[in-house]
């Protein structure tokens, strides 16, 4: 029974993403449906619930502040002119622009804590 009930799911799964729709709501209704069906525990409580603590969390705070200080760097050029700057230096290394591209990288990550 349980082996029918998973192929049931994934079935329902790849028709929901077959028709083209986004990922995270194809699962989510996959879901909807499957506590629907298989469990007596209301729904819209425990999908509520789960769903505002997975993203009121604090880590996710810092993906937006990432991505604004990528933008900052790529608008003002700063990146470019760091790159342009540390390969003289390492001209005469084999592998240069790994070695550019590491202490550039390790130079980002000191600035920004």
């Amino acid at each position: 029974m349980d082996l029918l009930i998973t192929v049931f799911l994934i079935g329902l799964l790849l028709a929901v993403l077959g028709s083209g729709l986004w990922i995270g709501l194809g699962l989510l209704g996959v879901a909807v449906v499957a506590m629907e069906l298989f469990t007596q525990r209301p729904v819209g409580d425990s999908m509520m619930l789960t769903i505002w603590g997975s993203t009121s969390s604090w880590t996710l705070t810092a993906l937006p502040l990432f991505l604004w200080m990528g933008e900052i760097l790529f608008r003002t050029k700063l990146s470019e002119d760091m790159f342009k700057g540390l390969s003289p230096w390492l001209e005469r290394l084999p592998g240069r622009l790994l070695h550019t591209n590491i202490i550039g990288c390790t130079l980002f990550a000191a600035v920004s804590g």
